[in-house]
C-alpha cells in the first residue's frame, strides 16, 4: 500500500514543478542582482544615490519572494488536494483475481 502511494506520487507532474519552480527562482534573483552589480563599472560622472538602489533592489526582491511563495503555497494546496483519505482515487484496491465488477 505504501509503495503504490510512493508510485504515485513520483508518476505525477508534482517533482517537475518542484524542480523548475527553484530553478526560475534562482535564474530571476540572478538577473536582478546582476542588474545592481553593473553600477561599479559606471562612470565617476554619474551620481547614484545608494538609498534609492537599496530600495529598488528590495521591492524587487520583494516581488519575486511574493511569487515564488505563492506557487510554493498553491504547490501544497494541489498535493494536499490531490491525496486527500476521502478522494476515491488514492482507495486501495485489491487484486481480485479472476472477479470483475
Amino acid at each position: 500500500m505504501i509503495l503504490e502511494r510512493i508510485s504515485m506520487v513520483s508518476n505525477s507532474n508534482f517533482w517537475l514543478i518542484l524542480t523548475i519552480v527553484p530553478l526560475l527562482a534562482i535564474s530571476i534573483l540572478s538577473i536582478t542582482t546582476q542588474a545592481f552589480g553593473a553600477d561599479s563599472s559606471s562612470s565617476s560622472s554619474q551620481y547614484i544615490v545608494r538609498r534609492v538602489v537599496i530600495w529598488d533592489l528590495f521591492y524587487r526582491n520583494m516581488i519575486v519572494a511574493f511569487i515564488v511563495g505563492a506557487v510554493v503555497q498553491g504547490a501544497i494546496v494541489y498535493v494536499v488536494w490531490r491525496f486527500r483519505e476521502s478522494n476515491k482515487k488514492n482507495f486501495y484496491r485489491r487484486p481480485m483475481g479472476s472477479e470483475h465488477r
